[in-house]
């Protein structure tokens, strides 16, 4: 009987995971939506006319929602539930899709991107958590890899479908996307976390019970850590705490540069105007939105790659051969369309090199910057830091994906595409240098040791 038991525990945490991650592939597809239908937004037969400025403003807007909503979700996060704020999130998406269809204008466009980018801080706040306190100790990281997958998976479904239904079933699409979501996920139960943190010691048994499928004596021994960690996680902490030691205000620089190089990279602008970038190349071999398919591919088979390579190569390596093939692909990338465009060399018969460079690069950042990030979230800070660290991670990542997408546009409009990718490879040179110089070997080792090794990397 044990095993079946078990078998059925991990079950439930797997099904309770894969429902609570479709609100990140709902996420995803907010940025995903703009890639197949970009071109067409700024053509004379937009069902939301625009210039190409107010495209790059309306496509960048979500950030700013992004930015306030993440510290009012984790305050949430503790007085209502994690699942009651990850659930909020499917009705606003919902209410953000039906104004753009219903209201066709830039104007309502930002407003909902700025309704989605709320949205979106909802579920980057309590979706990790709620992961991270269902699972089980030898599931952490599998069930945690699913967040990030599915990030992926959202993205290549609006590269699928994109391409072969016009503005508005699209759009219907997508908005119906988030009911799948709601349906599984409403039934869920919320972490056991949450229930001991608010005094509820039975709800949090039956919730163990559930994900752990096991009867309550034995599951006494993870309900008197599970009141360990909530007596951790009702200690005060603030920003100041996390710059109180030498070793803890290094780990917060590294981790700000890594999760500020990622997106700057390239990533945030490149899964968003694919299809645009591919237009611009000429005489490819396949259409460009069978490109971006392909893009999305590699994006979500790396992300799945990502869940392995962290643990078995360890962190800086991963970390080195990233930035070392990105800055690769990104500056010959950048000298392709520079010739293309400002020489009188005819290298239009060798547009599928820069196709295969740009996908190369996505592969090798989805699964080397992107894990190893993760990973130093988690690793660098003591229990009482993590997460202010992470609350200002996800703010520095917003900034930077905020920036990234407002100036491509006007880059490629009064420089040249070309421009773009020279940018990126300035910022991938610049944060591999200090990655090379600072960036710690957490693999296999304590948090005593990570904090040593970092005191030892600055004297």
């Amino acid at each position: 009987m044990a095993p079946k038991c078990v078998s059925r525990g991990l079950l439930n945490q797997y099904i309770a995971g894969l429902a609570a991650c479709l609100s990140v592939v709902n996420s995803a597809t907010c940025f995903g939506w703009v890639t197949p239908i970009f071109s067409h937004l700024l053509g004379p037969d937009s069902e939301i006319p625009m210039n190409s400025v107010e495209a790059a403003w309306a496509v960048s807007i979500i950030e700013l929602g992004n930015l306030v909503s993440p510290l009012p979700a984790g305050i949430l996060t503790n007085y209502v539930g994690r699942k009651p704020v990850l659930l909020a999130a499917g009705p606003m998406y919902i209410i953000s899709w039906l104004m753009i269809i219903y209201y066709p204008t830039v104007l309502m466009l930002v407003a909902a991107r700025i309704v989605q980018g709320i949205a979106m801080g909802l579920v980057y706040t309590a979706g990790p958590i709620y992961l991270g306190e269902i699972a089980s100790k030898t599931t952490r990281g599998t069930i945690s890899s699913i967040f990030f997958n599915s990030w992926w998976l959202g993205f290549l479904i609006e590269y699928a479908v994109g391409p072969y239904l016009t503005f508005y079933p699209f759009t219907y699409f997508t908005l119906l996307l988030n009911i799948p979501f709601l349906l599984l996920f409403c039934w869920q139960p919320d972490s056991p976390y949450f229930y001991l943190m608010n005094g509820e010691e039975e709800k949090a048994r039956k919730s163990l019970k559930w994900f752990r499928d096991a009867t309550p004596e034995e599951l006494q021994e993870e309900m008197e850590e599970i009141k360990m960690s909530v007596l951790d996680l009702k200690k005060s902490s603030s920003v100041s705490d996390i710059v109180a030691t030498p070793e803890e205000r290094k780990a917060l620089t590294i981790l700000m540069v890594l999760s500020a190089v990622r997106l700057l990279s390239g990533t945030g602008a490149i899964t968003v105007y694919a299809t645009d970038i591919f237009n611009l190349t000429p005489k490819l071999v396949f259409p460009s939105d069978k490109v971006t398919i392909v893009l999305g591919i590699v994006l979500f088979v790396g992300g799945c790659i990502s869940s392995l390579t962290s643990d078995s190569i360890g962190r800086r390596p991963l970390l080195m051969v990233s930035c070392v093939g990105t800055l690769l692909c990104q500056v010959c990338t950048g000298t392709y369309y520079y010739v293309l465009t400002n020489t009188s060399l005819d290298v239009a018969e060798y547009s599928w090199i820069a196709a295969v460079l740009i996908i190369v690069y996505c592969g090798l950042c989805t699964s080397g910057m992107y894990p190893v990030c993760s990973a130093y979230t988690s690793e660098l800070f003591s229990s009482n830091t993590r997460g202010i660290a992470s609350s200002l991670s996800a703010i520095n990542v917003t900034i930077a994906s905020f920036l990234i997408l407002v100036i491509y546009q006007p880059i490629t409009d009064y420089i040249g595409l070309y421009a773009n990718f020279y940018f990126y490879s300035i910022i991938i040179a610049s944060g591999g240098l200090y990655f090379y110089f600072y960036a710690p070997e957490t693999k296999g080792k304590s948090f005593l040791q990570i904090k040593r090794e970092l005191a030892s990397l600055y004297s």
